[in-house]
């Protein structure tokens, strides 16, 4: 029994291809959870605000809002390893610059802030790439499973990441500047694994048309389809609100609990245990007529988190509060995933996929009015506002989910098809 659990969770390890694609988006993962804990906590440092903790945010949400959909654009033309690569050697050399920074003393908040715009500007490119480059190489069966293992290994670093940056942070001999030098580092075992992979295929010049008709057929493509424009409005909702806890969360310490901002480590560690525990079954159901209740269930979890910290009057109160946001979050952006993938035809994979990189982008962009709002109202009742929106969002999404099944609509189209059921017209 265990054995037959374990290859259906981990049945995409199987193909070579994959397991170096996502023995590399481990070593990357775990770099970029260390970078969400140690940026929040130097922003909070070097100004003391909520707003300081936005602005960081902004640079990133800015740059994958401008060029994330041109990111969909370049990954479903050019072969995908190229761009992985030097993707990831920008993103290594700028937590190196970083880091180098914080230990001469040199850096500052528009500094950080314009460092972080420089990886929100590679990941509109790398991130819909890298997705899109997972549909290239398994085949369509095995292809939410393969999602949501990806998702799993993202997982599995939000429970190292945040202990790893919080150690250090807390170690003299580290510091945040050691912290983003070690993170730089990590990206010699990406490039290593992405190397010994083969080229892919570029999309034939006679096939290519020009880069806005290309957007628009993607954005048409998602429009017409309405199970993937669901998923489509759901995912950018739920992400958009779902990461705003992390922005009020070094405040929230300081001032409600009596607690240092580094503890924001601890905190995400237990957030990313949970995630990852609740993450493990649901990789096996991906693919199944679970798929979308559990979808709702996570999102619904993610909303009574945000009032359990809101109401958190102790340390291990918001420890508790975690637990269900953790959970609630990833297991959201699994599910969602691998419903999304599974229901696209491959030609419109890095289109559809930077579509959805969009809800990072006005994550990002949006941290900093939600932190004035912070500021302005208090962390507490912020909290509880997300927490309402959310659960609205969520409410909404199922009804709409529940007419679309009655008719039929929310049934994964074969590969191969359009939304209107014919041959993609870039094919």
């Amino acid at each position: 029994m265990l054995r037959l659990w374990f290859r259906t969770t981990f049945a995409a390890l199987a193909n070579p291809q994959y397991r170096l694609l996502w023995i590399g988006s481990l070593f990357s993962m775990l770099a970029f959870m260390m970078q969400w804990t140690v940026q929040a906590v130097v922003a909070f440092e070097l100004a003391g605000t909520n707003t300081a903790v936005g602005l960081v945010q902004l640079g990133i949400g800015l740059a994958m809002l401008i060029l994330g959909p041109i990111g969909g654009v370049v990954a479903d033309r050019v072969s995908k390893k190229p761009v992985v690569l030097w993707g990831q050697t920008i993103v290594a050399t700028t937590f190196l610059v970083t880091g180098w920074m914080i230990v001469v003393g040199a850096l500052t908040l528009p500094w950080l802030a314009a460092l972080a715009a420089v990886m929100g500007l590679v990941f509109a490119f790398i991130g819909p790439t890298q997705q899109a480059w997972v549909g290239e190489i398994v085949p369509s069966e095995m292809l939410p499973n393969a999602v949501a293992l990806s998702q799993l290994a993202a997982n599995g670093s939000r429970v190292a990441g945040p202990l790893v940056a919080g150690t250090m942070l807390g170690s003299a001999a580290f510091g945040a500047g050691g912290a983003y030098l070690f993170m730089g580092s990590l990206f010699i075992g990406v490039l290593v694994a992405v190397g010994m992979l083969p080229v892919t295929r570029a999309k034939p010049a006679s096939e290519r048309r020009a880069a806005s008709v290309e957007l628009l057929d993607g954005f048409r493509y998602v429009t017409r389809n309405p199970a993937i424009s669901t998923l489509m409005v759901l995912f950018v909702s739920v992400v958009v609100l779902g990461f705003m806890w992390q922005i009020v969360l070094p405040a929230l310490l300081e001032r409600h609990l009596d607690r240092s901002p580094t503890d924001v480590g601890l905190i995400l560690t237990v957030n990313a245990v949970a995630a990852l525990v609740v993450s493990l079954p649901l990789a096996g159901i991906v693919g199944t007529r679970w798929a979308w209740p559990a979808l709702f269930g996570c999102a619904a979890l993610l909303g009574v988190g945000f009032f359990l910290l809101a109401m958190a009057s102790t340390f291990e109160a918001a420890l508790i509060a975690t637990i269900a946001l953790g959970p609630g979050l990833s297991g959201f952006m699994l599910v969602n995933n691998a419903l999304m993938m599974a229901s696209t035809d491959p030609a419109y994979f890095g289109r559809v996929m930077s579509f959805t990189m969009l809800a990072f982008g006005f994550q990002g962009a949006l941290s900093l009015p939600f932190g004035i709002l912070a500021d302005a109202i208090g962390e507490r009742e912020t909290l509880a506002v997300v927490g309402i929106l959310l659960l609205s969002v969520t409410a909404v999404g199922a009804l709409v989910a529940l007419r679309l099944a009655r008719r039929g609509a929310l049934l994964r189209r074969p590969i191969g098809t359009t939304a209107d059921g014919a041959a993609p017209s870039g094919e």
